[in-house]
């Protein structure tokens, strides 16, 4: 009887253990990475680059690192503004970003020198590719979804 309890237990345990890395997947957020580099194609280390949700308002500021890089991780899914700023360098915005569920968006900055009160803003969808996974994903839309077809 006594063992019987115990492998309960054991395999209730490991259930648990299964399920909950199997919700740790489940994702309701994106990322935005990239890299800002001068027109020269060189890494503007240091940069100040700021993520801004275009929705609610709320703004992040990032520094890239010495190879240029910087990753916001765990956005909340909307429509975005990502801008880069260094002395020496004209200002850079990219607009119209829209991060989904799961999202990787790379907006990659080529700074020009020039006065940092000169803006320069680029408006356009940002690069949906994830550069750091070979897995295949996609989205369902809900009207997918209420559109498959019943027996």
């Amino acid at each position: 009887m006594p063992f019987r309890r115990l492998s309960a237990v054991a395999l209730v345990c490991s259930l648990l253990c299964l399920v909950s890395r199997l919700a740790v997947g489940q994702t309701t957020t994106g990322n935005i990475s990239g890299t800002v580099a001068d027109a020269s194609g060189a890494v503007v280390a240091g940069a100040r680059v700021t993520v801004k949700n275009t929705n609610t308002g709320v703004a992040q500021t990032l520094t890239a690192d010495a190879s240029g890089r910087y990753r916001a991780a765990e956005l909340v899914i909307g429509a975005y503004e990502v801008q880069a700023t260094q002395s020496g360098f004209q200002t850079a915005v990219r607009k119209g970003i829209d991060l989904t569920v799961g999202s990787e968006a790379i907006v990659d900055f080529s700074m020009v020198v020039g006065q940092s009160q000169q803006t320069i803003t680029v408006e356009g969808q940002a690069s949906q590719v994830d550069t750091s996974s070979s897995a295949l994903a996609n989205l369902v839309e809900k009207t997918q979804i209420s559109e498959l077809p019943l027996n």
